[in-house]
């Protein structure tokens, strides 16, 4: 349903018994909304948590975006619905992109989080799209990794996304683990060109802001929370870097690596993806 939080209406997907323990899905892409996660994961950790995913402001379901926005608003959003609800504290799960505004959130309102599940995070922007070009060059003959040193820009950012672009109708392959490769994603034939749309505009908006080239690793050190990484063995995103920050610097920590799958580990290994954050989080 739609829920006027701040100065827009924002889509809520809630599910499980409002008294269970508060979950918080934070989407990705940046831009791919909480339809698909909802579709694989939604029924099954409702069972245990009262589950809320969240089309964040200007992507699929919610309003259209009408002016500009950034990372610090997609946080003020969260916290606000989280009072809007009644929730004293919630847990976040945050995938891809949605892993580095969790980590922002989580450090930025350190009495609202009581737990945090990162699943294949793109935390440093300069990081993660490299690893993603890596990943896509084999299937990309002649093509080579645009050079670029220092802390991400919009430019790196939008060359190494035309790059990705390249792989055309092959872009799935290396998102998926080798057991996946025909896994349909529901958003894409079940929602409406009109709330792609949207999704598209709210990328154009928020990659140009000075807050989605920020660095973020620093905040890795700062977590309070007991925090959980999941890692597929074929996700392409989280770097190795990351992943040794996330394991020397992260005071309560844990690390699961999930051989077989790839960056859906939710949709791709569904049951033990379930397994995992109920585990955790219980």
């Amino acid at each position: 349903m739609l829920t006027e939080v701040r100065d827009t209406r924002l889509y809520v997907d809630q599910r499980g018994r409002t008294d269970a323990p508060p979950l918080l899905f934070v989407h990705g892409g940046p831009g791919a909304g909480s339809y698909d996660f909802m579709a694989f994961q939604g029924d099954r950790l409702a069972r245990d948590f009262h589950l809320i995913g969240v089309d964040q402001r200007g992507v699929q379901r919610s309003d259209p975006l009408t002016g500009p926005v950034d990372e610090q608003d997609l946080i003020a959003d969260f916290e606000a619905l989280r009072e809007q609800l009644g929730i004293e504290q919630w847990s976040l799960l945050g995938h891809s992109y949605g892993g580095r505004l969790a980590l922002r959130y989580a450090v930025a309102h350190p009495d609202s989080i009581t737990r945090v599940v990162f699943e294949n995070p793109a935390w440093d922007m300069a990081l993660a799209t490299e690893s993603l070009v890596r990943a896509a060059l084999p299937l990309l003959p002649g093509a080579e990794l645009p050079p670029h040193t220092g802390p991400a820009t919009k430019q790196m950012w939008d060359e190494r996304i035309a790059l990705l672009a390249q792989l055309g109708d092959r872009r799935m392959e290396i998102y998926l683990g080798p057991e996946s490769q025909d896994l349909q994603l529901p958003a894409d034939t079940e929602l409406p060109d009109e709330y792609h749309q949207r999704s598209g505009h709210f990328s154009s908006e928020i990659t140009r802001s000075a807050s989605f080239v920020e660095p973020v690793l620093q905040h890795l050190g700062q977590l309070t929370q007991s925090t959980l990484l999941i890692k597929g063995e074929h996700d392409p995103a989280t770097s190795p870097r990351e992943i040794e920050l996330f394991r020397s610097d992260v005071p309560d920590g844990t690390y699961h690596y999930a051989t077989g799958a790839g960056h859906f580990l939710h949709a791709e290994q569904a049951d033990l993806f379930t397994r995992l954050v109920t585990e955790f989080l219980s």
